[in-house]
């Protein structure tokens, strides 16, 4: 608003704001990158722009409810802090014409809103400038997202399906399977849309998303549900867990998934055992669980936060140089989603 005229925005923010009772804005537009209204400012800016609050708050999510740290009392108080939900730059295609030099535009992505589908692109947490990863050479992340969209419209409990998903995944991933071939030739692929080397690509979670999102699809069914509890009926934990891993390996292009991790486990049953998310699933959804017990990751099979701990599955390059790499290129500010993390017993 203020950047066509040449204006600070505080300038703008204090116009809006002031009145017989004052006003006090916290921090400035270079210390955080959302603004934050108590309950005052909010009635002066519905005031200011002539348009109702509830659709203030429609328009501008953060206006829904006063910050933790923004005290409400009689004086009109504004303050800059950190989103405090997931954000992303937009893509620049779609924002070129109101984009002007300085910040970019951020949005909200919601769910599953890391992609712009218009023009494919995979847009991160980059607040500097507009980025994005193209597409145009990696359908099958794009095939992903659509199925991650359907399921976020169709399943009540869709995040918490698909973080889980992502442990499962990340289960598979710490076998170091140095012969996969479809990662390696996805890392590739994205290394060469993104100037990047191979080994700060194998920390993002793009690298496994359709696996990811093909796996979520399976657990979030409540067909499949039922027809694994029948299975674990008749024949146990063990035929149910082959069957899912062969219907698995059949989606995703890889055959060879159970027989693979069958001799993982037989190799190193007790490790196995600690860090399975699916083995553990497979026993709650037989007794037919459907809260929050079904979807919580135990801590050893979690997926860890840090991409410095997803070192070496894929490539021998030191944790330092990869992380230092990949945070550089704004690669671990993408999709990432969070388990409801359940400590071991």
């Amino acid at each position: 608003m203020t950047a066509g005229f040449g204006l600070p925005a505080q300038d703008l923010l204090k116009a809006i704001l002031g009145g017989p009772h004052g006003v006090q804005v916290t921090g400035t537009p270079g210390t955080g990158l959302e603004l934050f209204l108590n309950a005052p400012a909010q009635a002066a800016l519905s005031r200011f722009t002539g348009t109702p609050l509830p659709r203030l708050t429609a328009l501008l999510p953060s206006l829904a409810a006063t910050h933790s740290r923004l005290v409400d009392d009689t004086i009109r108080r504004a303050a800059w802090y950190a989103p405090c939900t997931a954000w992303v730059g937009a893509c620049p295609p779609c924002t070129g014409r109101a984009w002007l030099p300085g910040p970019s535009v951020l949005v909200y992505p919601g769910t599953s809103g890391h992609i712009c589908r218009r023009h494919r692109r995979w847009l991160l947490a980059r607040a500097g400038k507009p980025a994005g990863i193209p597409l145009q050479t990696l359908p099958e992340i794009l095939v992903a997202h659509r199925r991650h969209v359907a399921l976020v419209q169709t399943h009540p409990r869709s995040g918490d399906v698909v973080a889980f998903a992502a442990a499962v995944v990340w289960s598979w991933q710490v076998q170091r399977w140095r012969s996969e071939t479809v990662w390696h030739d996805r890392v590739s692929r994205l290394a060469a849309v993104t100037g990047c080397t191979p080994a700060a690509i194998v920390p993002h979670a793009l690298l496994v998303y359709p696996e990811t999102i093909a796996v979520a699809r399976l657990l979030g069914d409540w067909r499949w549900q039922q027809r694994l509890r029948e299975i674990i009926i008749a024949g146990g934990a063990a035929a149910a867990e082959r069957v899912f891993l062969q219907e698995i390996g059949r989606r995703i292009g890889r055959p060879w998934l159970a027989d693979w991790l069958s001799a993982c486990t037989r190799v190193r049953p007790r490790e196995a055992a600690g860090t399975d998310p699916l083995r553990q699933w497979l026993l709650t959804a037989a007794d037919g669980i459907s809260d929050d017990s079904l979807w919580a990751v135990n801590q050893a099979a979690a997926r860890p936060s840090e991409y410095s701990d997803r070192v070496s599955f894929l490539t021998e390059s030191s944790p330092r140089s990869m992380l230092k790499e990949a945070r550089a290129a704004s690669l671990t500010g993408g999709w990432e989603p969070t388990a409801f993390v359940k400590a071991p017993r």
